[in-house]
């Protein structure tokens, strides 16, 4: 089913965009050319990397919703807090080496443990997950990423409201075979007094096999309550300067620049190569 969108908001994506820095995985719910519908549901988002990593569910009951206005008034795919997921068929991005995530997302008012949003899986929502991902922390205002086999067990950022509109990022250097590294997390909520975070960190991840798009983190009782509208993945970290990048990159798209940190390098003017 072809798709009907204003794109009058859009970023112009000819000045700066992620393919600029190598994706391995790039989903863009503002780009219909990307969206399969099933009626009113998401059988397939499909990747922009040039890489052919679709995110794909062949199951009606648990595809998400696409919505035209669901994130600030613009496109985004709503998973119902029950069984929505989508995922690849393949790793795309591996949990035992460096590793860049990039989402824009927002979640519904609610309680309940560890809502994931775009992660390495052992298989499509797995319990419990050795694998990391980018997710809300158990009950808290705060996201990032967490796993009983971390040391220490969780890298966050506080937010001022975990259901506001989003922008973070997770990244790893220096960690091989699921062993060590830097850990650096990234979030953006209006008024935040930071959106920084950096551990180091050691673990035994399980081998990915899959990668997820919202859906289950540990328990039956963990599925995403949310909708996602961006998601981008690199198979090593970012620069600081690339981070930043796609961060104003999604800002200025997404309407969310009053979100960024008042220094900023791209508050006020979005990047360019």
């Amino acid at each position: 089913m072809s798709l009907l969108i204003d794109t009058s908001f859009l970023w112009n994506e000819t000045v700066w965009n992620p393919s600029m820095i190598s994706t391995a995985l790039w989903l863009d719910a503002a780009d219909a050319s990307t969206i399969t519908l099933n009626g009113s549901t998401v059988s397939q988002w499909s990747d922009k990397s040039g890489l052919g990593n679709h995110a794909v569910n062949a199951t009606t009951a648990s595809q998400p919703t696409y919505q035209a206005t669901g994130f600030n008034g613009r496109p985004t795919l709503s998973f119902d807090n029950t069984n929505d997921f989508l995922g690849t068929s393949a790793p795309v991005i591996s949990s035992a080496g460096d590793y860049f995530y990039a989402s824009v997302f927002e979640m519904r008012s609610g309680t309940g443990n560890w809502r994931m949003v775009m992660g390495g899986r052992p298989s499509f929502n797995a319990s419990p997950s050795s694998s990391v991902i980018l997710q809300r922390f158990s009950n808290e205002q705060a996201i990032g990423t967490h796993n009983t086999d971390f040391t220490p067990t969780g890298v966050k950022v506080n937010v001022t409201d975990v259901f506001a509109p989003t922008i973070a990022t997770i990244g790893r250097t220096g960690g091989t075979a699921g062993n060590g590294g830097t850990v650096t997390v990234t979030a953006t909520n209006p008024s935040q007094a930071s959106y920084l975070t950096t551990a180091t960190q050691s673990w035994n991840s399980q081998a990915n096999s899959v990668f997820q798009i919202g859906g289950r983190q540990q328990s039956g009782t963990t599925w995403l309550d949310g909708v996602i509208s961006e998601c981008i993945g690199l198979t090593r970290n970012a620069t600081t300067l690339e981070r930043q990048k796609v961060e104003g990159y999604l800002a200025h798209k997404w309407g969310l620049t009053a979100s960024l940190p008042s220094d900023h390098p791209y508050k006020t003017v979005g990047p360019k190569p």
